[in-house]
C-alpha cells in the first residue's frame, strides 16, 4: 500500500503510536471473543441437556394428566383448573457479561397447594400437578438459556467483525504505513549522506587542486 503521508520522523512515530494502540485494542477484543465463545459453547451444552429433561417431563405431564382425565373426567378437570391461583411471582432480572446483557428468569418454585380439595381429586391429580410444577420450572431455565445464547451469539459477531477489521485491514494498513515511511526516512538519509560525501570529496578535490597549484 502507497501512503501520501510525508516521510518524517514525527510521521513514524505517531503512525508506530497508532499501531500500537490498534494492536492493544485488537488483545483484548481477541480475548473478549474467546471468552464470549467459551461462555456461549458451554450455555449450549447445557441447554442441550436441559432440553432432553423438557422431553421428558413433557411426556410424564401429558401421561399424568391423560390418567387424571379417565379417573375425574374432563369437566371436574377443568373446574378444579379454574382454582388454581394465577403465579405472578416471574420477573426478568438483567445483568452484565463482557458487555453483553444477560436475562435471568427469577420465580417463585410452586409446590403442592391446597387450592383445590383432596376430596374432588386423588393421588393421580396430585401427582400429574408435580410433574407440571416441574415442568414449569424446567421450561422457564430453558426460556433463559435460550436468550443468554442468542445475546451471546450477536455479541460474539459483533466482536469478531471488529477482530476482524483490526486483524485485516486496521493494523496491516498500519504496518505498511511505518514500513513506507521508515524506509522512505532511509532512503534520504542515504541520499543526504551520498551528497554530504560528494560535497566533502570535491571540496577535499578542490583544496588539493589548489594546493598543487601554488606549489
Amino acid at each position: 500500500m502507497q501512503t501520501n503521508i510525508a516521510a518524517t520522523k514525527a510521521n513514524l512515530i505517531k503512525a508506530k503510536d497508532e499501531l500500537k494502540l490498534l494492536e492493544g485494542g485488537y488483545d483484548i477484543l481477541d480475548k473478549k471473543r474467546k471468552a464470549l465463545i467459551q461462555a456461549y459453547d458451554s450455555k449450549i451444552k447445557e441447554r442441550d441437556l436441559l432440553n432432553e429433561k423438557v422431553n421428558e417431563t413433557i411426556k410424564s405431564v401429558s401421561h399424568n394428566f391423560k390418567k387424571v382425565l379417565v379417573s375425574i373426567g374432563e369437566s371436574d378437570m377443568d373446574s378444579i383448573s379454574k382454582t388454581v391461583p394465577i403465579d405472578d411471582s416471574i420477573s426478568l432480572e438483567i445483568t452484565k457479561f463482557m458487555q453483553t446483557e444477560i436475562s435471568e428468569i427469577d420465580f417463585d418454585e410452586v409446590k403442592l397447594n391446597l387450592s383445590y380439595s383432596f376430596y374432588e381429586t386423588n393421588a393421580g391429580f396430585d401427582e400429574a400437578i408435580l410433574s407440571f410444577n416441574e415442568l414449569r420450572s424446567k421450561i422457564f431455565k430453558l426460556a433463559e438459556l435460550d436468550t443468554t445464547i442468542n445475546s451471546l451469539d450477536r455479541e460474539i459477531k459483533k466482536t469478531s467483525k471488529k477482530v476482524n477489521s483490526l486483524e485485516k485491514v486496521q493494523i496491516p494498513k498500519y504496518e505498511d504505513m511505518v514500513k513506507t515511511i521508515s524506509q522512505n526516512i532511509e532512503e534520504k538519509e542515504r541520499e543526504e549522506f551520498s551528497k554530504t560525501k560528494i560535497v566533502k570529496e570535491n571540496k577535499i578535490r578542490k583544496e588539493k587542486l589548489k594546493n598543487s597549484t601554488e606549489s
